[in-house]
Formats: structure tokens, sequence, C-alpha cells
């Protein structure tokens, strides 16, 4: 039996940090070396209670609770230490614990994990360039009230699986609110393919979507060909332009929704499918199913999660911030560096109506630069829109352009204000102005906040 303590005590002697408590957490047994980095005799401290030696211990909490502590972490001397802290059971009954380090001085381990975790995180952010997505939640510039809904529904959406349908008028952003909506969500790592129905002729659509099988047709591919749905396995289906489905197509995607599986033109049974649909148009889908151009079942089906996008003229706070987008982007590709816009063409900008909304407003920016090759765009630079602004009715008739410029300008000042909470630095930075000059024209224009 000596022999055997022997050997034991032994094993325990090069477990590092090994301390051994008895049921009433009195020491047993405390390694060496670990006993001389804490500063005592490890035979003068059995017998003691083991937090009087050893103030941090958690084995009287394993022998209060029955249950072990693995892989608590912890730091000693600025050295991280890794611990398992076990039980000790006897014919049932609680004899005591044990505690070992399992690691000790882990910190560059740490280090090398973090650093996995960074090429993790890039590698992640280069799939989802190759999955498809453009766009994210970023890209939802605006600090209005629609802006906000606009990007508070996209993260609601982005926690479900539904289907959703984004409603709203050509160029307000219905693709770039789908690519962020797919970034956010859980399957953001899976493909995010897109289909513009209006784009494809009606008797290929549903080969686009549903593939099709060696030999379906004259011309199909030896190999077949996956469809849409399949490529977008695991992830997400943009259905562009959904209005412009056929009857027998949209009855097709109907059935797809419902049983989670596609048939193959041509091919010899289902496919199982895991694919969330997003579907967008600038149709008013309720009018169509009244009408009997599109399925009312279809329409619910989709329509799980609503998302509207509000035009850009009830959204008009945003345009500065627009701007100041696309002036960067076409300035740079334009090779003029910085450019930016005087206030009387921002004034002239926030006065259209932009029936094509910010695709149209990004082309507006993207014309001046090219046609005029300068640092600042002038309203001169926008010319074309004067005729557009004069007729846009009753509401400024009678207004001299003189007049109406002045109050443009002065709703461009205030929205920059409020979007910089009333920082005239901030704001005459946004308008591209000299702040002295913001004074001049808030006083010429009785703005005092």
């Amino acid at each position: 039996m000596a022999k055997y303590r022997e050997i034991m005590q032994q094993v325990f002697a090069h477990m590092a940090g090994m301390v051994v408590v008895d049921h009433q957490s009195r020491i047993v047994f405390v390694e060496g070396t670990y006993a001389k980095s804490r500063g005592f005799d490890p035979q003068q401290v059995i017998g003691q209670y083991v937090k009087d030696v050893i103030p941090t211990s958690k084995l009287p909490v394993v022998v209060e609770s029955g249950k072990p502590i693995l892989g608590d972490v912890f730091y000693y001397e600025g050295k991280t230490v890794i611990c398992n802290r076990y039980p000790l059971i006897k014919d049932g009954i609680l004899i005591g614990a044990m505690s070992y380090q399992v690691f000790e001085g882990v910190d560059k381990l740490f280090e090398s994990i973090q650093e996995l975790q960074n090429q993790l995180d890039y590698y992640k952010e280069k799939m989802k360039k190759y999955a498809g997505v453009r766009y994210s939640l970023a890209d939802t510039i605006g600090s209005s009230t629609a802006a906000f809904e606009i990007r508070t529904a996209i993260l609601r959406a982005a926690c479900a699986n539904s289907t959703v349908l984004i409603q709203g008028e050509t160029g307000t952003g219905k693709e770039l609110v789908a690519h962020a909506l797919h970034q956010e969500s859980r399957r953001s790592l899976y493909p995010f393919v897109k289909l513009n129905c209006a784009a494809i002729p009606q008797e290929l659509i549903e080969s686009e979507l549903f593939g099709y099988d060696e030999g379906a047709f004259t011309g199909a591919r030896r190999a077949g060909k996956k469809g849409k749905f399949e490529l977008a396995d695991k992830g997400t289906l943009f259905l562009d332009e959904i209005s412009q489905l056929s009857m027998a197509a949209q009855a097709k995607l109907l059935r797809v929704l419902q049983e989670k599986e596609i048939e193959r033109i041509g091919g010899a049974g289902p496919i199982p499918v895991n694919v969330r649909i997003i579907a967008a148009t600038n149709d008013n889908l309720e009018d169509m199913v009244k009408q009997g151009t599109f399925r009312a079942d279809l329409y619910y089906r989709l329509n799980v999660i609503p998302i509207k996008v509000a035009p850009l003229r009830e959204r008009r706070s945003d345009i500065p911030l627009l701007v100041e987008k696309f002036t960067e982007k076409y300035g740079e590709q334009a090779g003029l560096g910085a450019v930016t816009v005087a206030p009387d063409a921002m004034a002239l900008l926030s006065e259209y109506d932009w029936p094509g909304n910010i695709r149209e407003l990004e082309h507006a920016v993207e014309r001046a630069i090219n046609l005029c090759s300068c640092t600042i765009l002038e309203p001169i630079h926008f010319e074309w829109l004067l005729p557009k602004i004069r007729n846009k009715g009753k509401a400024t008739a009678g207004r001299s352009i003189q007049d109406a410029r002045a109050a443009s300008e002065k709703e461009i000042i205030l929205n920059a204000l409020q979007v910089t909470r009333g920082n005239k630095k901030k704001a005459a930075e946004l308008l591209g102005i000299a702040r002295p000059l913001l004074y001049q024209k808030m006083h010429r224009l009785g703005i005092t906040s």
C-alpha cells in the first residue's frame, strides 16, 4: 500500500498546480512547485482550511456543490492560467476535491486564437462579396425618420426566416435593402442570388428558376443546368420585379414556397431546397390581385414581412447626405478629388421632387461632374432641372426663382443643422461652405437656431 501511495505522490508531483482537499476543504496535498510559487511549504499547510492558505481557491465551491468547474480562466502573477476542478467521490459519498492547471502562460495561445479569429472575419467578408452581396446596412444613408424606419425594418426582418416583400417606387433602393437584409441575416455566409423577373422572357423564366436536366429540350446543355433556387440553396433568392411573373410561373413559385422543393424541367423527381425569398416590386400587388393579374395566394405568401421604402420627396432631409456620397464617389472616378455642391445648387436639388428617386439623383450628380469637370457644382450644372421645378404646380405658382431658391436654401440649411444637431461647424462642412458664409446666410434667411 505504501508503494502505491508513493507512486501516486510522484504522479501528483508532476501535475502542475495540483491541490487536493478533503470533505471539509482541508488541504491533503499541494504540488511542490506551486506551493513554493505561493510562498509556503507544502508539508506545513496540510490539514489547514484551503482558503486560509490560498484565498482565491474555488475548491470549497466544488466540495459544497459536488459539481466540477472546468476550463476556468484566471490570472496569477501576470500569467493566464486555465484550471480544472473535480469533486472526489467514493461509494456515492463526496470525500474531497482536487484541482490542477491545464495550461499556464497561455497568453500567446490567446493571441494566436485572436489572430485566427481576425483572419476568419476577413475571409467571411470575402465570402460575402463572392456570395453576390454588394451593399450593407451602412449604405442605407440618411438621418430622416424614413431612413431610420428602413434600417429598423431590415434588422427586424434579418432576425426571421420568413419571406419578405419590398415595395416602393422605382429608384428608391429596394435592391439595396435586399442586399443589406441578407448580409445581416443568419444566411449571410451563403449565396445571395438575384433574378430580375422583368428581364427574362416568360418562356425561359421557369428554366431560370428551376433549372433543367439533360435533354429537357432542344439546345439544352448536355449536363443540364441548375436553376436560381439550387444556386441559392441555404442562402437568399432575390426576385426583383416579381409582378412581371406569368400566372403559370406564379403557380410554380407558390408550390416551391409551400413544399420547399423544386423540380427541374425534364427532371426525374423533386429536389429539396432551403432558400429564403425576398421579392421586390414597384407595382401595387393588391391592385393587381383585384384585377386578377397576380395570384392572391402568392401575394399573401410573399407578404409575410412587408417593407415599404419611402420615395425621396418624403425624405428631403436626406438629400445633402446622399449628394455628399455621390460627389465623393464620382469625383474620385473623374480624378477630381473632393467635389462640393454650392448652397444654391443644393437648394435646387432639394426643390425637385425626383420621380426617379435616389437613382435619378445619383445620375444627376454623375452627369454634372462629368459635364463640368470642376470641384464645385453650381446651379448652372443642373440647369436641366429648372424647367421641371418651375412646373411643379400650384405649390410654387407666383414665386420667383429667387424666392424659391431662398426658400429651398433655408430648408437645406435647416436640414443640415438638424442632421448635425445644431453644430454650425459640421453643418458648414456638410454644405461645403465656410462657417462665416453660413452665418451670413442664416442671418439673411432669418434662421436663429
